[in-house]
């Protein structure tokens, strides 16, 4: 492939490249664990629900493959269970993301294009939010790209070791999400568009197919899980796509569509939308590289854009894309001394929204009004933990049932120091999250004498219990003073 020449450079060439990099993500990484040490704002009940999985180690959780769990166990079991290092792993990965980024840009392109790949990977809207959040998407992104790597370089120079980098990262990315299944309808899309693509293939297809099919044999432990646990993730995935016949959501796909100028930066995004149309305008030396990485992009936005269309789709479902065309966007901005300034005013953009931001996780009694709900979300657990666990003890019970998936997690998080046993309640016996199925209320076990804590009404549970007390509510309390309230009832003697 004629692409691969760009590549070619001595490693004393490289080191200022590598070099600039580095310190680029060393000074990023120091403010953002600055900014996850000074927080006081807890975990999101989606990160203490990971969290609570890290202390079970298996081959799959309800919702999700376990490759974010394992990722949180190796953390905590390193730094402790503070909500700053249940997080450190994001902005490792996402640094790792734009090292290999830059790796595969060098090799596609050159040494400006590889060093500006790599910061602009640092500071896009998504990646300054995710640093600070534990999410699948962290994890994923990074074997993605690892992948996406592998996969060129199997095509340029075909050999096992290539193969090998392939099947480990594309099988570690299947654990992390099953999104990682996009790679190949990118990779079937490459050699239907592009005819390099197709020559090498004849010479790289043992490999690939090695690659591929080693990769997809070590998702079998999480299709073994499933089998064992009902079919739990696969049918919690499908039920994410929420498809009821064919009903169009123009405004949904629309919606989907503005959202990517906020996940991927406005400039970008809307450089990226204008490289579709013209990338047959491309000189040739450029042309390979274009049609790899729109190949590894345009999908995933197309296939998520049907989705949002049909049914809904949040933002990050399509973050896939990106990786692939933060490269592509970066270099074709820095085509010309107009477009290089555009790419600058871009990353100077995203760094002063990121440092807004980060100001905002530090002060939440400034962010707007959108964002202190959100960021309220966070806010109040320990002192409601506390409230919980002094009721308990005056009532001399050591269960609590609840029926919240979210406040759930967050209460077993901010109690996890304490003896308190929390138990799910399934009122319609359909397993609708993890709890219902892992941490089910089970009085032949857990006895018959519980504290329900639930933020609604209690009487679907008036039924089961043969004795109950009403006792005074917990109102848990953001900065701000918003409240939310958890009824909560003495139960007894269960039928």
């Amino acid at each position: 492939m004629r692409e691969q020449a760009a590549g070619d450079h001595s490693p004393s060439e490289d080191r200022p490249v590598w070099t600039i990099l580095f310190a680029v993500a060393a000074a990023l990484l120091a403010v953002r664990y600055s900014v996850l040490l000074l927080t006081d704002l807890s975990l999101h009940g989606d990160e203490a629900q990971y969290w609570t999985w890290s202390r079970d180690f298996a081959f799959g959780y309800y919702s999700k493959p376990p490759m974010i769990a394992w990722v949180i166990g190796a953390a905590t079991s390193v730094c402790g269970d503070a909500a700053w290092c249940v997080r450190a792993p994001a902005a490792l990965l996402h640094i790792g993301t734009a090292f290999v980024l830059t790796a595969l840009a060098q090799s596609l392109f050159d040494r400006r294009v590889a060093l500006w790949t790599g910061i602009v990977w640092l500071t896009i809207p998504a990646v300054s939010y995710s640093s600070l959040i534990m999410s699948t998407d962290a994890v994923l992104l990074l074997f993605w790209s690892a992948a996406l790597w592998a996969y060129h370089r199997v095509l340029t120079r075909p050999d096992w070791r290539a193969a090998a980098v392939l099947a480990i990262a594309f099988g570690l990315g299947l654990n992390a999400k099953y999104a990682m299944v996009y790679f190949l309808l990118c990779a079937i899309v490459h050699w239907l568009l592009c005819a390099d693509a197709r020559r090498a293939l004849r010479a790289a297809w043992l490999y690939l197919a090695g690659g591929f099919a080693l990769g997809a044999a070590m998702i079998l432990p999480n299709v073994a899980w499933n089998a064992a646990n009902g079919w739990a993730t696969v049918g919690h995935t499908a039920d994410n796509a929420h498809w009821q016949g064919i009903v169009l959501h123009p405004g949904e796909m629309l919606e989907f569509l503005g959202a990517q100028f906020g996940v991927f930066g406005p400039v970008l995004f809307g450089a990226l939308l204008l490289s579709i149309p013209a990338t047959r305008g491309m000189s040739a030396r450029l042309s390979g590289p274009a049609r790899l990485l729109l190949s590894f992009c345009l999908p995933v936005l197309v296939t998520i854009s049907i989705q949002a269309l049909l049914s809904r789709a949040n933002a990050n479902w399509a973050a896939t894309a990106y990786p692939a065309a933060t490269i592509l966007v970066t270099a074709a901005l820095l085509q010309s001394t107009l477009r290089r300034h555009l790419l600058l005013a871009s990353t100077l953009l995203h760094l002063v929204a990121a440092g807004g931001f980060y100001l905002v996780v530090l002060n939440p009694d400034f962010a707007p009004r959108g964002l202190a709900k959100k960021l309220g979300e966070l806010d109040g657990w320990t002192e409601t933990a506390d409230a919980v666990r002094d009721r308990m003890a005056d009532q001399d019970v050591t269960v609590l049932l609840m029926d919240n998936r979210l406040m759930m997690a967050s209460l077993a998080y901010a109690l996890r120091d304490s003896d308190v046993t929390i138990r799910a309640w399934n009122h319609d016996s359909k397993i609708d999250h993890h709890y219902e199925m892992a941490w089910l209320y089970d009085p032949q076990r857990d006895g018959g004498r519980v504290l329900l804590a639930t933020p609604h009404d209690a009487a679907p549970y008036e039924q089961a219990f043969e004795k109950i007390t009403v006792l005074e509510p917990i109102l848990r309390r953001d900065r701000r003073g918003r409240e939310t309230e958890l009824i909560l009832r003495l139960l007894e003697e269960p039928r």
